[in-house]
């Protein structure tokens, strides 16, 4: 992974949370959970997908000095 700046990543994280929290929103009401239950939910897949990056921004975190 490229080096960023502390500042950088934080800005990112702000940014992924928001992501995650629109996808929160839509997954709620999403219709598609009816047919294919929530693993199947394009939402969750996105959610998971979000969570991983956020995952990876907080172990580059870590290792910023």
């Amino acid at each position: 992974m490229a080096k960023y700046n502390k500042e950088s990543l934080k800005a990112e994280k702000t940014r992924i949370n928001h992501l995650l929290d629109l996808e929160n929103r839509n997954c709620a009401k999403c219709k598609d959970k009816a047919e294919s239950g929530c693993e199947g939910c394009y939402h969750d897949r996105r959610k998971k997908h979000l969570a991983e990056m956020k995952e990876r921004i907080a172990q580059s975190l870590a290792n910023v000095q």
